[in-house]
């Protein structure tokens, strides 16, 4: 049976005021930093909207009425769920087209045709213009959950018609318990998980069972060599395909942010890395602050690159970026 996970008890009393008070909306955008449970939230959200009797105490789904059971089978025939064919990819506008179709339709039971799209920032302009008459004129019955965590990349034409709901990332005790719950021998900490995670609960789990964090390892070695210049820089690119791209980069961000932490507030820095602080400290000595300001600008520009629209190879940026590391000045 789905239900919300602890840190999202705000948002969920949120909904149940919307409720009580007859002001739901016909589309609502559910934003937050990865790793949060977005998905989990909208579907908890939906399986309460659609069950037939509702636990009187609670306002929650009952869990054992012909709705709530064919939720669980995951059959419901009033959800809808789309999202990208191949992880990363963008929405097909014939996904959107079926979706704008589906809602039309008569409710099976009655009450909602409920759709959740993830991550609506999949769509691009086509298929978010053909959406964009069904959130003017929603059909009655009809119900939208739009889920992003780069909110940004919508427009605006979609999100101002839409109820937005943020989710801020999750730092709480509530938080670091569920993490110890789930990882009682974990060598690190809760608190520095959900500070490597951004507040990301579900993200900081993904860490650990990747075994990514030791990522950050191999690119501080690394950003030394690039440093004192005794690598090939080819190499060092090819090196970090292999970590993926989007990894590499989200890395090297954080590692930059707190080079030029500590450049400018030495021990009071607020690092992100924490338990490398040492290592940094080592690496920072060698660095200028300008440079280290300027390849975090251009790491940024690398990675909103990567997220764009535009097909840029990957290994073509890890190597500009391992080149542009000890010559900033030629970043355009």
């Amino acid at each position: 049976m789905m239900s919300i996970y602890p840190w999202q008890t705000y948002e969920w009393q949120r909904f149940m005021e919307m409720q009580q008070q007859d002001r739901m909306p016909h589309a609502i955008l559910l934003c937050g930093p990865e790793g949060i449970g977005l998905n989990q939230f909208a579907q908890t959200v939906a399986m309460q909207m659609l069950c037939l009797s509702k636990n009187e105490e609670t306002n929650s789904a009952c869990g054992i009425c012909q709705s709530c059971q064919l939720y669980i089978a995951g059959s419901h025939p009033d959800l809808n769920i789309i999202e990208p064919e191949e992880a990363g990819k963008q929405l097909k506008i014939a996904q959107v087209r079926e979706l704008i179709e589906y809602v039309t339709l008569k409710s099976f039971s009655g009450k909602l045709k409920i759709a959740i799209i993830e991550p609506a920032d999949a769509m691009n302009r086509a298929t978010a213009n053909a959406l964009l008459k069904t959130l003017e004129e929603p059909p009655s019955q009809s119900m939208l959950f739009l889920l992003s965590h780069r909110p940004s990349k919508l427009p605006i034409t979609i999100r101002s018609r839409c109820q937005r709901i943020d989710f801020k990332p999750s730092y709480d005790q509530t938080a670091a318990e569920w993490l110890d719950q789930e990882f009682a021998d974990a060598n690190f900490s809760a608190d520095l998980l959900l500070r490597l995670a951004g507040g990301g609960p579900l993200k900081a789990k993904v860490l650990l069972e990747d075994e990514q964090l030791a990522f950050r390892h191999t690119l501080i070695k690394d950003l030394r060599r690039i440093a004192k210049k005794n690598c090939d820089p080819v190499q060092i690119a090819a090196h970090w395909h292999t970590l993926g791209l989007e990894n590499t980069l989200n890395w090297l961000m954080k590692i930059i942010l707190d080079l030029i932490r500590l450049k400018l507030l030495r021990e009071r820095a607020n690092l992100i890395n924490l338990d490398l602080k040492e290592d940094l400290q080592d690496l920072v000595n060698s660095l200028d602050l300008l440079a280290l300001v300027k390849n975090y600008d251009f790491v940024l520009l690398k990675y909103q690159q990567s997220t764009g629209p535009m097909n840029y190879n990957p290994l073509s940026i890890l190597e500009e970026i391992v080149l542009h590391w000890n010559n900033p000045e030629i970043a355009k």
